[in-house]
């Protein structure tokens, strides 16, 4: 199977050159089938000149730009972006701040193969390991994660992690709408709907060493309430009153992992 990993970039000058790099000898030691597609979401520093040299550079690396406001980075529609020109089996969204490690693709794919639709990467079940983690945030994340799993029954322990694999067909049924970093949500919860597969696996994360977070909290905007909330209560019925917990949920937490 060929894989496209999809990965977001915002200002992100001191990470970049390192993160394609890894990804490239990833692929190249592995012997992987397959493309990076980089996108740029608006940033204001060296990022989107150092993706086009890097695009240059390893024939596998296609750079795409998003345009507009500096201040207002939306990563629901850099990803959204980074799906719909990826072109291999199976689609992996990772973050560009070298906190997710790369080798753990491989178990993805594995399980891909042996059926299942979506594998989540989690860092809170056994196996998985963090390095510098702060600890306010772990405590926050782990009572969303329990949150969000009691009430959607999904038996899973860390949805809010981005770093997952999909099969690429799954996205011919589910339709995307989430602008911001609820898209993670958005994207496990829908494929639940529509029956698909989903196992977890344990993976590696390690806190940034250079440049800010800029996912640091949850953005979850009035149009997701009032917009797309009502219009995926009428696709979905009773998912409505959950989808608004969750809301709720967010909003209290303020924080991301």
């Amino acid at each position: 199977m060929s894989i496209s990993i999809v990965i977001p970039f915002h200002n992100e000058e001191k990470n970049v050159s390192t993160t394609i790099s890894k990804l490239y000898t990833f692929f190249k030691s592995n012997k992987l089938a397959g493309e990076i597609i980089a996108i740029n979401d608006r940033s204001t520093d060296e990022t989107g000149k150092t993706l086009d040299s890097l695009s240059k550079k390893y024939k596998i690396v296609k750079a795409l730009h998003r345009k507009g406001d500096a201040d207002s980075v939306e990563v629901g529609y850099a990803i959204r972006d980074g799906i719909k020109a990826a072109k291999s089996d199976i689609i992996t969204i990772m973050m560009g701040d070298l906190s997710d490690n790369p080798n753990d693709i491989l178990k993805m794919v594995k399980k891909i193969e042996e059926g299942f639709d979506i594998v989540c990467g989690s860092r809170f079940i056994k196996g998985s390991k963090l390095v510098n983690y702060p600890l306010l945030k772990y405590i926050m994340v782990r009572i969303y994660n329990s949150m969000f799993s009691f009430i959607f029954g999904l038996k899973l322990k860390d949805f809010s992690n981005a770093f997952k694999s999909y099969r690429r067909n799954v996205f011919d049924k589910v339709e995307l709408e989430s602008k911001e970093f609820e898209i993670t949500a958005e994207m496990l919860l829908k494929a639940h709907i529509y029956g698909y597969k989903i196992a977890e696996i344990p993976v590696s994360w390690v806190n940034r060493k250079s440049g800010e977070s800029k996912l640091g909290t949850f953005n979850f905007s009035f149009e997701f309430l009032f917009l797309k909330l009502p219009r995926i209560g009428l696709r979905y019925g009773f998912v409505a009153l959950k989808l608004y917990s969750i809301y709720l949920i967010s909003r209290l937490t303020k924080i991301f992992g």
